[in-house]
This record gives structure tokens, sequence and C-alpha cells, in this order.
């Protein structure tokens, strides 16, 4: 074990691709390891606290609202990730600083006529009781601007290679505060769907906040007094294929809950969310390089440097498939008592198949590599659009087709299929842009 810190130590050293790389990981991966336990204690809270339905009832809002977020988050936050490291890379502060406030400018406004949409709904739906989805997503409505402003603020920092300030509000702050007043909820009696959803309303707030505070002690100087370029035309016309890249691609990660929500029960929207909880595990690894990975692709890409983006693609796909194999085999053969000892015995019936079907998807997904990052990354957006559009084709038909007679099996096999079929058309896509394949297959 000394050896290998000593090891990871020294290639960390110095300003070389490898020692960034290597630091950019290790720090994303430190909080990622801080955030985890956190994250998993208050979800464990919130789905024995509210029990399956509850907890599938609270879990389906914040699917919708992952969903409702994306024109004005993370759809827009890829793009703005790329425009800052080029445009910090290349010192065009004007530019910069244009960006920066057309992107304020779009999730501001876009967020309040989302709020507006949905309480003019509610108000027509809601019977305003706090098991009833209408009134619960009124209730949540207030963390669009917050989810929002978020994730523009943590696609500045990541642009600008500040990759450990950008995740410390998202993956410290947040659970930290998240499992305080889960805590104090479950205590006091008062945990119910509309105070967990309440809950995140604060605890973002606050992360914003911290976030905020964070970008403004990293922004380059030289902004301050350069006056504001704008690429309107430019930026509206990547924004379009950016924000359907992101809903189609969220769009995949939340059908299952969505079609259960549509099609089944609460209770197996909780059970499908427990399993998801442990699926994401499997590909914490990929998650956690691809945090690191984009400025590099961006700044390799500008440089024209063909044999540079060869080697981060062989180094992080290999780096989180060999991270990703022992998180993965357990969940998969081993569920079952896993999920009773977490969970609980409410869940373990529904679960159990649906967390091992996901868990194969995503050791898939881990073994593709970052192909639709590197895509992306490099100007081929549309590509990455072609895939998960493709794949949330085969999604929704698996989804509509197997959902009905084998409720969350057939939606974590739905889910599956999309997946495979997602990573094997950017995959394709990816050997013709790059003139590579992606080392990991």
């Amino acid at each position: 074990m000394t050896a290998a810190l000593q090891r990871l130590y020294a290639l960390g050293r110095g300003n070389a691709l490898k020692a960034q790389l290597v630091r950019g990981a290790l720090g994303v991966g430190g909080l990622k390891l801080l955030s985890l336990p956190l994250t998993l204690v208050a979800s464990v809270l919130l789905a024995r606290g509210l029990g399956p339905e509850s907890y599938g009832q609270y879990s389906f809002v914040m699917a919708v609202l992952s969903l409702l977020v994306l024109p004005v988050g993370p759809g827009l936050g890829q793009l703005v990730t790329r425009e800052v490291a080029k445009f910090h890379h290349g010192e065009e502060w004007g530019l910069f600083r244009g960006l920066l406030k057309r992107a304020h400018q779009w999730v501001i406004l876009g967020s309040i006529l989302l709020m507006v949409i949905i309480a003019m709904l509610a108000a027509r739906n809601a019977s305003w009781v706090v098991n009833d989805h209408w009134t619960l997503l009124f209730l949540a409505s207030p963390l669009l601007p917050l989810l929002g402003l978020n994730a523009l603020r943590t696609s500045i920092l990541r642009g600008l290679r500040k990759i450990i300030f950008a995740q410390i509000p998202e993956l410290l702050v947040r659970p930290s505060l998240h499992l305080v007043i889960v805590s104090g909820l479950l205590l006091t009696g008062l945990l119910n769907p509309a105070t967990a959803l309440a809950s995140q309303v604060v605890v973002t707030t606050l992360s914003l906040a911290l976030g905020l505070w964070l970008f403004f002690r990293c922004r380059p100087r030289q902004i301050a007094d350069a006056k504001p370029v704008y690429l309107n035309g430019e930026w509206g016309g990547a924004l379009l294929p950016f924000t359907f890249l992101a809903i189609v691609s969220t769009f995949n990660a939340q059908i299952g809950i969505l079609v259960l929500g549509w099609l089944g029960s609460d209770t197996e929207v909780g059970a499908f969310r427990v399993a998801q909880n442990g699926a994401m595990f499997v590909s914490l690894s990929l998650t956690i390089v691809n945090m690191v990975l984009g400025p590099h692709i961006t700044r390799a890409n500008r440089d024209k440097d063909i044999s540079r983006l060869q080697h981060l693609s062989r180094q992080s796909a290999r780096a989180a498939l060999v991270a990703a194999l022992p998180v993965a085999i357990p969940l998969i053969f081993f569920g079952e008592p896993i999920i009773n000892l977490i969970f609980g015995e409410d869940y373990t019936d529904v679960a159990v198949w649906p967390l091992a079907i996901l868990a194969v998807g995503q050791l898939v997904n881990v073994a593709f590599g970052s192909v639709g990052l590197f895509l992306t990354m490099t100007g081929y957006e549309r590509d990455t659009l072609l895939g998960h559009v493709t794949a949330l084709v085969a999604t929704v038909l698996a989804a509509v087709t197997l959902t009905p007679p084998f409720g969350a099996v057939g939606a974590a096999l739905a889910v599956t299929i999309g997946l495979v079929t997602w990573n094997a058309v950017l995959a394709i896509r990816f050997i013709q842009r790059m003139g590579f394949r992606p080392s990991a297959l």
C-alpha cells in the first residue's frame, strides 16, 4: 500500500499531462470518496424513513426536475466548459466575459419561465396534499434556477481547470447538509415527500452560495476590465445540439423511473431508484475520469495533437475499467444481502434483479470509455446527439414493452439496452472521427 501511494505521489508531481491528470483524478476522486458515504446514508435514511411508496413519489419528482432543468443547466454547461477552456487558453477575455453574461441571462430567464409554467399547471391539477405529484412538483420548482446556476458555476470552473473547486459544493457541501437536514426531519417525525424536497431546495441554495464565492476567487482578473464580446449566433447554434444532447442523455438515465411512474406504481419507482443508487457506484470511476478529462481534450484538439488524444483515451479508459470491476461483481452476484442490509427488507423482493441488470449495463458503459465526452469536447456533439437519440428510441420502445409485464425488472432491462446501444453507436463514430478506437474495448 505504501509503495502504491508513493508511486501515485511521484506520478502526480510536475506539470506533464500525466501528472495533471493524476492530480485531478486524485482530487476529484478524494471528494467523491468523501461524498459517497454522505450521499448513501442520506439515501438510506430517505428510503427507510419514507418507505417504498413515498420514496417513489420523491424520486419521481426529482427525476422530472432533472429533465426540466436541462435547457438551463447541464445542456448549457457542456457548451460553457468547452468555450471557457478555449477562451482561457487563447486569452480571449472579451469573449470570455460575454459568454458568462449571456449564460447567466439564459439560466435566470429560462428558469423563471419554467417555474411560471409549473405554477399554472399545478393550479389546475394539484390536490395540494403531500403525496400528490403536482403539489410536490410545485413545491420543488425553486430548484430549477438553483440547479441551473449550480451547473453553470461548475462548468465555468471546470473550463478553467479548477476541477476540485468546481466539485466541492456539489460533492461535499450539498450532501453533508442534506444528510444533516434529513436526519433532523427523521428524528422529529417531519419526514415526508414534501419536506424531503424542501431539504433539497435549502441545501442547493447554500451550495450555490459557496460555489459563487469560489468562482469569484478563481476567475481570471483580466475579464473584469474586458469589454464583453458576444457570439450570439454561434453560441445559439451550438446550444441547440448540446441541449438536445443533455435532454436525451438524461432522459435515457431517467426513463426507467418516468415509465414506472406512468405505467407502474410508486413502490416500484422507489425500488428502482434503490437499484439505480447501487449501480451508479459501478460507473463512479468513469464519472471521475470525465470530470478531469474535458478541458484536456479541448486543448489537445485545439493543438491538433492526435497522439495526446489517443494517450488520454487509452489511459483513462483502462483506469476506469480496472476500478469498476471489483465494484460491479458483488452488486451483480450478491445484490440481495447488500440491499437487505442497507435499505431493508421492504426493497429486497423488487430491487435485486434490477440492481444486477443495471450493474451489468454500467460495466459495459465503463468498458467503452469516455467516447461521448471525446466527441463532444472535439466539436462532434452532433454525433453524440445521434447516439443518444438512437439509444433513447431503443430505450423507450423497450421500456413501454417490458415495463407493464415485468415492472422494475423490465425498466432495468430497457435502460441497459439503451446504454449498450448508445455506447455502440458512439464507438463507431469515435473510430471514424478520431482515427483510433477506444482502447478499453
